[in-house]
């Protein structure tokens, strides 16, 4: 059975508890909130012991399948969590897959979970077996269009009627992070006295987050998107966003991202690599890329641009730190002319 992440969240409010759940995608609200709402119904029903497995190898599939088999001490339901890791599950994971889904008696709830699976992944049976066998999401970002009648549907849950301008406008200011959505909409819940809430109150009560547009900032310059990442510069400063703020969040990953290809340089696979930082899946591709281009000493003299845009801020340097700062983004993004405008250090 296949649901929208919204239909599961009703079917468990309804108190509907299926035998096994799959839940996969690269939306990470929609996973956790799927998933605090499944543990709650879990819990509400009864299963009040839940064991978490992180599936990687064969013999975390022996040890899963073994437990699936167990009855748990004075034989209380239990919710088991198995956590697909950046390997795709093998033939011993897909045979104990398989048996889960098969099994029709039992008092034990099963939930998978994985992050976004390429379509080759999907045509593999393990993925076949979940899909067809289990109450199968997928949390994946939302259309633009779809953003403002989400937002919409939130402020209803607190009790709340979002006029579609005001919704429009805040879907215009998230670009598209549901988790940012989610906190803006809260906020003004909690702030708007009125049963609706109007353009006029996200206006005087929504101001982007500095720190969360600073964040903004970072994905955009790791994708190498130089025009967003102007923009989001440029509205940091007309909200009067500290310098220090930014370059210490630049600087940050920055310092990752050169210890990275440090060890890509050592001789260590990018694969390797990218799980040993615990970097996002979501994320793997755009900062997979971004080490390829880059060396370890581009990037160390980059974070000492950050440095050193640090020091104009704080009065150390002459110069506008926000012409330095616009200048380490272009560098950032890999364009060469950014390399004659650096000053010298």
């Amino acid at each position: 059975m296949q649901l929208t992440p919204e239909r599961l969240l009703d079917r468990l409010r309804d108190g509907a508890l299926d035998r096994a759940y799959f839940f996969y995608g690269d939306e990470p609200l929609q996973i956790m909130e799927m998933t605090d709402a499944l543990r709650a119904r879990a819990r509400a029903q009864g299963l009040l012991e839940r064991r978490v497995f992180d599936a990687d190898n064969a013999s975390d599939w022996d040890a899963i399948g073994s437990e699936s088999n167990a009855l748990s001490l004075f034989a209380e339901r239990r919710l088991i969590e198995i956590r697909i890791g950046s390997r795709n599950p093998d033939k011993r994971g897909t045979e104990v897959l398989e048996a889960i889904t098969a099994q029709q008696d039992g008092d034990d709830v099963f939930l998978v979970l994985a992050g976004a699976i390429e379509s080759r992944a999907r045509q593999a049976r393990w993925f076949k077996v979940l899909e067809k066998g289990t109450c199968c999401v997928v949390a994946r970002d939302l259309d633009p269009g779809q953003l403002p009648a989400w937002l919409t549907r939130r402020a209803a849950r607190h009790g709340k009627r979002l006029a579609r301008a005001a919704a429009a406008m805040i879907a215009e200011r998230v670009e598209g992070n549901l988790l940012a959505a989610a906190q803006e909409v809260e906020k003004l819940c909690l702030l708007v006295d009125a049963e609706t809430i109007a353009e006029a109150d996200v206006v005087h009560a929504v101001t982007d987050s500095a720190r969360f547009d600073v964040y903004q900032l970072v994905e955009a310059l790791v994708q190498r998107q130089l025009a967003r990442a102007l923009r989001i510069v440029r509205g940091l400063r007309e909200e009067g966003t500290e310098v220090p703020l930014i370059t210490w969040a630049l600087g940050r990953e920055l310092r990752q991202l050169a210890a990275m290809r440090g060890a890509m340089a050592r001789g260590t696979p990018l694969p390797r690599v990218l799980d040993e930082y615990r970097v996002w899946h979501q994320r793997k591709t755009a900062v997979g890329q971004l080490l390829e281009r880059c060396s370890e000493g581009e990037l160390l003299d980059l974070l000492a641009y950050a440095s050193f845009v640090d020091a104009v801020a704080k009065g150390g340097h002459d110069g506008s730190p926000w012409d330095e700062l616009e200048i380490l983004i272009l560098g950032i993004c890999g364009e060469r002319a950014a390399r004659k405008l650096m000053a010298p250090l």
